[in-house]
């Protein structure tokens, strides 16, 4: 019996290797043309569908683990994206993001997009620092690209079923075939999730709160007349419902009572300790969110140049109802409605030669209209019932007592060039230049707390600028690469919507960095590093003066530190990674008064970190594979750690998330045929409370500190089929 074991277990592990003896080679488009991953002279983290399978990432803020120097923030229905302590503090519809955001090349305008859900991608391309000349306005921080599997030849099909606790469900698949042999290819995907809350509402007959119930789908044709054509027609559809994103007040309701709702909140019941348990008024929490869009990519080779146009539609439709008090006391509720359309039209041309010059020219246009309704109200016991705040009709079940009604409308050009030249087989200078031009107008309506009625007015404003980047690398090796570049970005101003208010500035940046690529051992380690300084200007911060909030420029910032990313693969059936970031990012000039101290003077709050940048995150993980004669078993983990976190610019130990850490662990069966698999995973296994984002409240109108969470402890099984 013992011989007739150690037979089976000798032939079990005797199958034969599946695995690739080296590393993955990544090709990614972020500099607008196909080039792997390690021979472009930018920091860019590239992540292919095995490497986002095997992590378990199906979002960004899954994903801020995977890319040094990014910190992930959640702000109600609006994304907070931060890279190298650049991002944004301006999430209404006059304001634009610091790191753009794209799917399948089109810029995302709306900061809401940020949340699409990853499925059916080839890769996701994360470049780091200022794109001012290729990528243009708003990418300041940098680029987030997802990259869609697109239609291929042969016929394929998979299905995948997902069950976890807080009662997730998901279901999605693809299915991939030809229409005209060669000529016509079809690929369709989608996605159903449903999960309840993980906020726990203590009212009775209230729901759960960041609860999951969206639907995601995606069409893709690609026809292809000839070799040298082909145009590729990508649609998608998606939903949001609900009862929407969840925030917990933290400690007690204010005390001694506000000065406006002493009555409401006194009768309100007491806060709930624990941090994942809420109370807001029953049965009005909503969610009703919508995307929908089309984009026509062409590419024709005119030989000695490629021609690319990228023509797209996009509608983000955003409805919510939410309890903002954050108690069970009827005191008063939020009403946000956006619906935005944006157009947009970019043509580049490219050189395809061999020789010494590499060249790029393009144009780029965007128009974007929002109609926007922000209001508060409530159910006819809160704040209406109080006679110094007078309520209007603006055609909401309820009575609204502030707020505004907007329709904005902004118009982007951009023309831009980049040209790299070989001295040698080994050394290339790169030079690129870019003007854009951003105008931004709103018509509003909008009311104040203690107004009797509403005013219109019109504001609007223009910014334009010029970026450039120079650079050059030189390859040492074949597998090793030297870079350094000086390069620009910019960010449009923008407005609030409020009477008497002044326009805020453009954000600029200049930015110098160097850095390594290289491969070793016979391409079984990936070692990349990168550092980088930034003078940062005029950065567009929110804080609150006379009971208003406001948008204001903060004088200087400078921003410097350091990025490693670790890939081995020291056998064939072992794989880690490591990444390490370094971000020293601070004031060097700025003046401000603290909105928490009413009439003190201004703080000179030079030296303090820039909001949301942790001065140092690392990450580590590891990935062991089995191979059996009926299949292989991959067992896989991610440990995560990150420094504390200020959400303000004056460094508030209560505004603070101080350092944590967080593991992730996974275990898959592929069998041998590659047509079926099984996995199972955990993720957060601390499930320690983890701020996303925290907000500090206004206890004159009795509103309290608020904090949204990172999610909990989580666990999955899944399990899916390849058709082929």
């Amino acid at each position: 019996p013992k011989a007739a074991l150690s037979s089976m277990v000798v032939a079990l592990m005797a199958a034969p290797t599946q695995a690739q003896m080296v590393l993955e080679e990544v090709i990614v488009t972020a500099q607008k043309r196909s080039e792997s991953v390690q021979e472009i002279p930018l920091a860019v983290t590239a992540l292919s569908a095995d490497m986002l399978d095997e992590r378990g990432i199906t979002d960004i803020a899954s994903m801020a683990a995977s890319v040094p120097g990014l910190h992930f923030g959640q702000s109600g229905n609006n994304t907070r994206i931060t890279i190298r302590g650049i991002g944004t503090e301006q999430t209404t519809v006059t304001g634009d993001p610091g790191v753009a955001f794209h799917i399948d090349g089109v810029y995302q305008a709306r900061s809401s997009a940020g949340n699409a859900l990853f499925f059916d991608l080839a890769r996701v391309e994360v470049v780091r620092g200022p794109q001012g000349t290729l990528y243009g306005r708003n990418a300041t921080g940098g680029s987030i690209n997802l990259i869609s599997n697109p239609p291929v030849e042969e016929f394929g099909a998979q299905i995948e079923g997902q069950l976890g606790d807080y009662d997730q469900q998901r279901m999605r698949g693809f299915l991939n075939m030809p229409l005209i042999d060669q000529k016509l290819l079809m690929r369709v995907s989608g996605q159903y999730q449903e999960r309840d809350g993980y906020y726990e509402n203590k009212t009775p007959g209230a729901d759960d709160l960041t609860d999951e119930d969206s639907v995601n789908l995606r069409g893709q044709f690609l026809y292809m007349p000839t070799g040298d054509f082909d145009a590729l027609l990508n649609v998608n559809y998606s939903t949001q419902k609900g009862a929407g994103y969840g925030v917990k007040a933290l400690g007690p309701y204010p005390e001694p009572p506000p000065i406006f709702v002493p009555v409401k909140l006194l009768s309100a019941t007491p806060n709930p300790d624990d941090e994942w348990d809420i109370r807001t008024n029953g049965g009005i929490a909503d969610r009703d969110n919508e995307r929908q869009g089309a984009y026509l990519t062409i590419n024709w080779d005119l030989g000695a140049v490629a021609l690319k146009s990228i023509s797209a539609w996009q509608e983000n439709d955003v409805d919510t109802l939410r309890d903002v008090d954050l108690s069970d006391a009827d005191i008063f509720n939020e009403t946000s409605q956006q619906d935005s359309t944006q157009y947009s039209q970019e043509l580049h041309l490219t050189s395809t030669g061999t020789g010494p010059w590499e060249w790029l020219v393009g144009l780029y246009y965007l128009n974007e209209e929002t109609d926007a309704d922000f209001w508060y109200t409530d159910m006819g016991e809160g704040l209406s019932t109080y006679p110094f705040f007078p309520t209007i009709d603006v055609g909401l079940p309820y009575e609204t007592y502030f707020g505004n009604r907007s329709t904005t409308e902004v118009d982007s050009f951009g023309a831009f060039g980049q040209a790299s030249y070989l001295i040698s087989d080994d050394l290339k200078l790169t030079a690129g230049l870019r003007y854009s031009k951003d105008e931004k107008e709103s018509d509003v309506f909008r009311k104040e707390f203690t107004a009797s009625e509403g005013v219109n007015f019109k504001k609007d404003d223009d910014w334009d600028h010029v970026t450039w980047k120079l650079g050059a690398d030189w390859f040492v090796t074949e597998e090793s690469m030297l870079y350094a570049s000086v390069s620009t970005g910019f960010k449009s101003g923008g407005f609030l919507q409020t009477v008497g208010s002044e326009p805020y500035d453009e954000e600029t940046i200049i930015a110098y960095e160097i850095g390594s690529k290289n491969r070793f051992f016979e391409n079984r380690l990936q070692a990349n590093v990168s550092a980088y300084y930034y003078e940062y200007d005029d950065m567009q911060l929110r804080t609150i003066r006379d009971l208003a909030s406001v948008v204001e420029n903060a004088g200087e910032s400078e921003i410097k530190g350091i990025e490693l990313e670790l890939t081995g693969r020291p056998t064939d059936a072992l794989e880690l990674g490591a990444n390490f970031a370094y971000t020293d990012a601070e004031f060097t000039d700025y003046f401000n008064d603290d909105p928490q101290i009413p009439g003190r003077e201004l703080e000179d709050l030079s030296g303090n970190p820039l909001p949301r940048s942790p001065d140092f995150t690392v990450s580590l993980t590891a990935a062991y594979t089995w191979y059996l004669n009926f299949g292989s078993v991959t067992a896989s983990t991610e440990y995560y750690w990150a420094d504390e976190v200020y959400f303000d610019a004056f460094k508030r130990d209560d505004y603070t998330q101080d350092s944590y850490h967080r593991t992730n662990a996974r275990v898959i069966f592929n069998s041998a045929d590659d047509t079926w698999y099984v996995a199972a995973a955990v993720s957060n296994i601390e499930d320690d409370e983890v701020a996303s984002q925290i907000a500090l409240g206004d206890a004159t109108l009795g509103t309290v500190d608020n904090a949204q969470w990172q999610s909990p402890r989580s666990y999955t099984l899944t399990a899916g089929y390849y058709f082929q």
